[in-house]
This record gives C-alpha cells, structure tokens and sequence, in this order.
C-alpha cells in the first residue's frame, strides 16, 4: 500500500512561473515551509493544486488548492475549504456547513464531514490535538457559524464522515 510521505502546494505567478513548497511532512508536527521560491514569483501569485507525494516517489494531485494534513496513519489527507478562498478550475469544493473531506492517497475522494452542528455549523481549521489513548492526532475544529471563536475540537481519523459521538475537546490557544 502506498502512504503519504509529504503533501506540496503548487504555486503560479502572474508571468506563469512556477514553484512548489513543501506543506506537511506528516507525523502530527506543524511543518514551517521554505516559502523563497513562491515569494520569488512575479505578484499576483496563487496557489492552484495542491499534490501529494507517496512513500514510493510518486506524485499525485489533489483535486483541490486547499491546505491538506496528513492523516496520522498516512493513508489519505485531510482538508477544511475556506469559504474566502478562490477555488481553481477543476477543484473540488465543499461549502459550509460541511466544508470538510478527507482523501485518499490515490487523491479519491473517501469522504465528506458532516458537522456535528447541523445547518448551523461549520469547521474552522485542522489542528493539531490527542486522542482518546493520549496518542498524537489531527483534529479540526467545529463551531456555530455565529460564534466569533471556535474552540470545540473533535478527532478525525478518517474513518468516518460523523462526528457527532464524539464528545470534542475544548481548546483555547
């Protein structure tokens, strides 16, 4: 089985230069990206794909420009769409309230989340967080839309699109 070694952003400048930087290298650590080759382009620059790159060295693209996590046991990523952000042709995007997915290495779609608030709700950002045995694990946090924080992290493991029997941790940064 092919995991997820590291997941890149690809990334066009106005004279159509490229460049990529490195996004998440997995493992549950926040990764700093080396951004002089993106911020070397000719403004306005984008982000237009984003790409996965397995264990064996081959590259995948995601169907979407947003930025994915790597699933803790590597099998797929996780993405939260930005309802603010442009949306590339050929992407896929998820709007509130369930503005969230995980896919597979293969770049296929495995699943979309359903936010534990209903209509109401939507999901803010993936963060990093434990689960129940205390191990290391990615979460994404979920909230009325109406609510100016959203300090209500659930686990996602990517196994399932229902969050609702979790009950979330409560974080304040």
């Amino acid at each position: 089985m092919n995991l997820v070694k590291k997941t890149i952003g690809l990334w066009r400048g106005a004279d159509g230069e490229e460049a990529e930087v490195d996004i998440d290298l997995g493992g549950g650590n926040w990764y700093r990206p080396d951004w002089r080759d993106v911020d070397a382009l000719l403004e306005p620059r984008r982000r237009y794909r984003t790409a996965i790159v397995l264990n064996g060295g081959e590259r995948v693209l995601l169907p979407t420009n947003e930025t994915p996590r790597i699933l803790m046991d590597r099998t797929g990523v996780f993405v939260v769409f930005d309802a603010q952000k442009a949306v590339s042709e050929g992407c896929l995007y998820f709007p509130e309230p369930n503005n969230a997915a995980v896919f597979n290495a293969d770049g296929t779609l495995r699943l979309v989340l359903k936010n534990p608030w209903g209509e109401q709700g939507h999901f803010r950002a993936i963060t990093n967080t434990t689960a129940k045995d205390n191990s290391p694990a990615i979460g994404v946090r979920a909230c009325p839309k109406e609510w100016p924080a959203c300090e209500w992290v659930y686990v996602v493991d990517g196994s399932t699109d229902d969050l609702s029997n979790q009950t979330p941790q409560w974080v304040r940064d």
